[in-house]
């Protein structure tokens, strides 16, 4: 039990603030080496939100990606406290059963940031 707290930790510990200077040197320093995969992608914070508030949730991966018009894009996935994704889960409904609910695997994000902006 105790080990299952400390993975969670480190989990939801994961990521820290660098500040905007660190932050825009590591970019660049990547856009320099592949200038071209110039791309952002924006992600609301409601999706956010739904992913974070999946039962177990301890944090959110992000995945590089092509969607169908072979565009560069993320996709988001909550993952537990031992890293491993939330495909599925328990939750119990208005009529007190227990059902099966599909975990939130995310996309649709707006492109940006060098990329053609476009909704997909």
């Amino acid at each position: 039990m105790q080990k299952e707290s400390v993975l969670k930790q480190q989990v939801e510990a994961i990521g820290q603030h660098i500040g905007y200077e660190a932050g825009e040197e590591m970019v660049k320093r990547f856009y320099d080496k592949h200038p071209e995969q110039q791309y952002g992608n924006i992600v609301g914070r409601e999706i956010i939100e739904k992913i974070l508030a999946q039962p177990n949730c301890a944090g959110v991966t992000i995945l590089p990606a092509y969607n169908d018009l072979g565009l560069r894009q993320s996709v988001l996935v909550g993952i537990d406290n031992q890293g491993q994704p939330i495909l599925n889960f328990n939750v119990v409904n208005a009529s007190g059963q227990i059902v099966s609910e599909e975990g939130i695997v995310a996309d649709r994000m707006e492109t940006g940031w060098g990329g053609k902006e476009e909704s997909i």
